[in-house]
């Protein structure tokens, strides 16, 4: 199979026969997607890409990702993607057709974004646009082969993770009142993301084997109640038994019966507690009258505290991925390269040199 074209060469407009694969080695349909992306080479030598066709628009391609892959996501992950793509890509790129947003167009877009928005808010908006292009494709709507290996997004930043010490976690738990005090702990002892403590059920704790299940997380939002983040999210994690007693005396004593079994509900105990008034009404007075820097802290804090006690323990990585349930050890490498391990510590202690300064004596200068 051969793609033919014209293309200007030497200041001379020639016919280029060029070789794509043979038959019995390449599809039809991998050769026309190579033909494509040649073509798309060659207009934007040229200075001309074709037109968008009627109706396949990169507003369109994103209906069609709207109409049948967002109802399968989270509300959490199509809110954060709808509201880039209204913001950003959109205005951008709504018009385009989708195989005109090529790699000079895609980079450009990433490098104009980075001095207004983080680099991850970049790669979360170059996911939906990449996830917008999946679909088309499988739609058979021309789209091009761009992805994150062809961009050039800059370094990642260190970002200052809040967390709270074992010390702050026992603080904060013992000073809150039930059903709070329960709700910390369980947050502490588990690493359990917001979404995912505020689903737990009554069923989802089990005393003979000393487990708690997670499968299952509660909306920001809306408080819907659906499936975890990721697969990998889904597991049975160990139940500590400095928290079994206090998650009986909850069942017993403050524990609100209601159909779906939740156990942390709200004042009412009609449905699951919201995040937001969580930290803001409990967590954040208690952090102000113990003390504890309050800023950009919230219920993540105890599972970045926790994962930093698991590190500074010296506890393996393939634990602590276990425990958090990163799909990639990459991920829990990133996230908590904040934690300096004990054992690093005092390796380098050991090793430091040291100037001794008599006492009445001044460095020279």
């Amino acid at each position: 199979m051969y793609s033919i074209f014209y293309d200007d060469i030497e200041g001379d407009t020639k016919r280029v026969r060029q070789f794509l694969g043979s038959l019995q080695q390449t599809s039809e349909r991998a050769a026309r997607r190579e033909h494509d992306r040649i073509m798309q080479q060659v207009n934007r030598r040229r200075g001309s890409v074709a037109p968008a066709y009627r109706g396949q628009t990169f507003t369109d391609a994103v209906n069609l990702w709207r109409q049948a892959i967002a109802p399968n996501l989270s509300p959490a992950t199509v809110r954060a993607r709808e509201s880039g793509l209204r913001l950003y890509v959109l205005p951008r790129f709504g018009t385009s057709a989708p195989h005109a947003i090529g790699v000079q167009e895609l980079q450009q877009f990433a490098t104009e974004l980075r001095k207004k928005v983080s680099r991850k808010t970049v790669i979360n908006l170059l996911s939906s646009v990449f996830a917008v292009f999946d679909y088309a494709a499988r739609c058979e709507i021309r789209v091009p082969t761009v992805g994150f290996k062809d961009l050039e997004l800059g370094s990642e930043q260190a970002v200052i993770v809040p967390f709270f010490t074992r010390e702050q976690a026992i603080q904060i738990i013992n000073t809150a009142k039930e059903p709070y005090k329960t709700l910390f702990a369980v947050a502490w002892s588990t690493g359990l993301r917001a979404g995912e403590l505020l689903a737990l059920t009554v069923s989802d704790l089990d005393f003979d084997r000393k487990t708690i299940r997670v499968n299952k997380s509660a909306d920001d939002r809306t408080r819907e109640v659906r499936q975890p983040k990721t697969k990998n999210s889904i597991a049975t994690l160990p139940m500590p038994s400095a928290l079994e007693p206090l998650l009986r005396n909850y069942l017993e004593h403050h524990y609100k019966p209601n159909p779906a079994g939740i156990l942390f509900t709200n004042r009412q105990g009609t449905r699951s507690m919201k995040r937001e008034s969580l930290v803001q009404f409990v967590l954040k007075p208690i952090l102000k009258r113990l003390g504890i820097p309050a800023k950009r802290a919230g219920l993540h804090a105890f599972r970045h505290g926790l994962a930093t006690e698991l590190a500074e323990s010296c506890v393996p990585f393939s634990v602590l991925q276990q425990q958090l349930r990163h799909a990639d050890v990459k991920t829990t490498l990133r996230i908590y390269a904040h934690a300096i391990p004990a054992s690093q510590r005092e390796a380098m202690e050991n090793i430091s040199i040291g100037t001794v300064i008599p006492i009445g004596t001044a460095n020279a200068s």
